[in-house]
């Protein structure tokens, strides 16, 4: 990516619900910038998390139910019923890294259908099976997806973008930025309709 070039900086995490929230935004967002490349940085939401659908469930389901209502996005809840899953969100963004590796121009949309695997399919998280049944979709072969997956060198990328996401100040999920003129500017920490995203954006001359 040109340095010098205007570039809008996502930083998330496939496992946070306001983020598949904001997705759909994101989408308008994108549309009305074509020509802008968007840089996606994992936040990394609950880094080697321990708590399980068992302990998270009923409060995840209120959330859930309050993002639908704000943002229409269709969220199915039968994995809030397996009680033994696991809620780590490392998997999910290594999946999102690693397909950066293999297939850099969909990461985006391999990105969204993360988020749809888990909160629309109900796909258990956290298994390279889960992430190499998406990237097929993209044709990524499973063997290959899995190889670079489970590498060491994939790993230590993924952590390196939830140390670059602290680094830049970034405590919240969905977060976007932009880089105009060389400058950095905060544009929504927190879900924001597209509207007054493109708003600013065009405000602060992005091109």
């Amino acid at each position: 990516m040109n340095s010098q070039r205007d570039t809008l900086i996502y930083v998330g995490d496939p496992m946070c619900s306001w983020c598949y929230g904001f997705s759909p935004e994101l989408d308008k967002v994108k549309a009305a910038f074509p020509n802008v490349p968007v840089k996606m940085i994992m936040g990394g939401l609950r880094i080697d998390g321990t708590e399980t659908m068992g302990d998270l469930g009923a409060f995840l389901h209120d959330h859930w139910v309050e993002i639908n209502e704000r943002t229409g996005q269709k969220f199915k809840n039968g994995i809030l019923k397996q009680a033994s899953v696991v809620y780590n969100t490392e998997p999910a963004c290594r999946a999102v890294v690693t397909m950066s590796k293999l297939k850099p121009e969909v990461q985006y949309e391999f990105f969204k259908a993360v988020q749809a695997s888990f909160y629309y399919h109900n796909d258990v998280p956290g298994l390279a099976a889960t992430y190499a049944k998406v990237a097929t979709q993209f044709g990524v072969s499973e063997k290959d997806f899995k190889a670079m997956f489970e590498s060491d060198a994939i790993k230590k990328q993924t952590r390196s973008d939830f140390e670059a996401a602290k680094n830049m100040g970034v405590s919240g999920f969905p977060t976007l930025l932009a880089k105009i003129q060389g400058k950095v500017y905060l544009v929504t920490n927190g879900y924001a309709p597209a509207d007054k995203i493109i708003s600013a954006l065009k405000n602060k001359q992005l091109k």
